[in-house]
C-alpha cells in the first residue's frame, strides 16, 4: 500500500489532487481511523445513541450541553458502580442539531433500562439507542456519523481520554504476480479487495479482512435507529 512506500510518495500523490479530491481522501482516512478506534474500544454490549433537543439549539450551545451531559453521566456511573464512561461523539447540524454517540454500555442492564437512565440524565429531548452489532465488516457506522462536511482543521469527533489507541501492525509480504490471489491470514474473511495502478510505482493491490467471530460495531444508516 502507499503507506508502506513512504512519506515521500504520499506527498507526491497529494500534490496532484484537486481540493475536492483531497477533501474526499481526508474524509476516507478519518473514517478508517474512526473505525479502528471503535473496534479497539467497543463491542456488542455497547451502545449507539442519538440525543435530540426539544427546542431550537445552536451548535456552540449544543457543545456545552453535550459536555455537561457527559459530566453528569460520568458521575452517575461512578456513583452506581458501573465502569468508567467511554465515548466517541459527533455534533450533527443536518436538520435540527443533534448528537450521535458510541458509548460503553451499563453492565447487566437491558436496553430499556439503559434508555430510561440516559433519558433522565439527558433531559433535553429524546434519547434513541441500540446495541452495537457484531461482525459487521464495513465502515457504515463511521460513514453515518461523519457524513457532514467539516471545516478544514476542525475535529470530526470528540472522545473520552480513556480510549485505547488502535494497534496497527505493518508487515512486508513477498511480491506476487497479479494473477496470484492474495490470501487472508488463517481465521480471517476477506471483505474488500481492490487493485489500482499508479504511474510512480505500478500496480498496488489492497485487501481488507476481518477476524471470523470477532466483535465489531453495527452498520447504521439513516432511519434505522430505533427506540425500545
Amino acid at each position: 500500500s502507499p503507506r508502506t512506500i513512504g512519506k515521500k510518495y504520499e506527498r507526491g500523490r497529494n500534490e496532484n489532487l484537486t481540493p475536492e479530491e483531497q477533501a474526499k481522501r481526508n474524509l476516507n482516512i478519518a473514517r478508517k481511523k474512526l473505525t479502528r478506534l471503535v473496534n479497539a474500544n467497543f463491542n456488542g454490549e455497547d451502545y449507539f445513541v442519538l440525543l435530540t433537543y426539544d427546542r431550537e439549539m445552536d451548535v456552540e450551545r449544543a457543545k456545552t450541553e453535550i459536555s455537561n451531559f457527559f459530566k453528569r453521566l460520568k458521575r452517575w456511573r461512578k456513583k452506581n458502580g458501573f465502569s468508567d464512561l467511554k465515548y466517541i461523539a459527533v455534533v450533527e447540524t443536518e436538520g435540527r442539531v443533534h448528537h450521535h454517540i458510541v458509548m460503553n454500555g451499563f453492565e447487566g442492564l437491558s436496553l430499556k433500562e439503559a434508555r430510561e437512565i440516559l433519558q433522565e440524565i439527558w433531559g433535553r429531548g429524546l434519547v434513541l439507542l441500540k446495541r452495537l452489532k457484531k461482525n459487521q465488516p464495513d465502515n457504515r457506522l463511521a460513514n453515518y456519523i461523519t457524513k457532514e462536511n467539516t471545516k478544514k482543521g476542525a475535529k470530526r469527533w470528540s472522545s473520552s481520554r480513556n480510549l485505547k489507541k488502535p494497534k496497527i501492525e505493518i508487515e512486508r509480504v513477498k511480491e506476487t504476480k497479479r494473477k496470484t490471489a492474495l490470501r487472508p491470514p488463517k481465521g480471517f474473511r476477506v471483505v474488500q479487495s481492490t487493485e489500482d495502478y499508479f504511474e510512480e510505482i505500478g500496480w498496488v493491490r489492497y485487501m481488507k479482512a476481518v477476524r471470523e467471530g470477532g466483535m465489531d460495531y453495527g452498520g447504521y444508516e439513516k432511519g434505522e435507529l430505533y427506540e425500545e
